[in-house]
């Protein structure tokens, strides 16, 4: 996702633009898919939920569509055990091609986040503060 992808969406990886997705590997597509499909039916989100995220105006996500975003985050192995994003692993876990946009990201939204004891809506505060920072770059897959 941060495509940010970290979905980073992931979640990590998480655009707007119909050209994130492009210039992404097929390996890592498949890949978003794969995890796609298993957070879909871990949590209950619906494929309309995550297209209205993508959208341009802001959208309050339900909690389902927020733990869809941690599941993205979890199954990238991109978080520690109590459930809080490994920035370190974040940003490896981006396409190199994205690296300072993610260090832009990375540095504000970690700021930005603050402490939020459930794990789901922490993720959240994640992908709406990259969303909010990088619209251009941000792909909720």
């Amino acid at each position: 996702m941060l495509t940010i992808v970290v979905a980073t969406s992931i979640c990590l990886m998480a655009t707007v633009s119909a050209n994130v997705p492009n210039s992404l590997s097929p390996e890592l597509l498949q890949q978003m898919g794969q995890f796609r499909s298993e957070c879909l039916r871990e949590t209950g989100t619906t494929d309309e939920q995550i297209e209205q995220f993508n959208s341009p105006q802001s959208v309050q996500a339900s909690h389902e569509l927020q733990c869809y975003m941690y599941c993205m985050f979890r199954l990238h192995n991109v978080t520690r055990p109590n459930g809080e994003l490994d920035l370190i692993d974040v940003y490896h876990a981006i396409p190199k091609q994205f690296n300072s946009i993610a260090l832009k990201v990375l540095a504000k939204c970690n700021k930005s986040t603050g402490p939020i004891a459930d794990a789901c809506e922490r993720a959240y505060s994640h992908h709406r503060c990259w969303k909010e920072t990088e619209p251009e770059h941000y792909h909720l897959f």
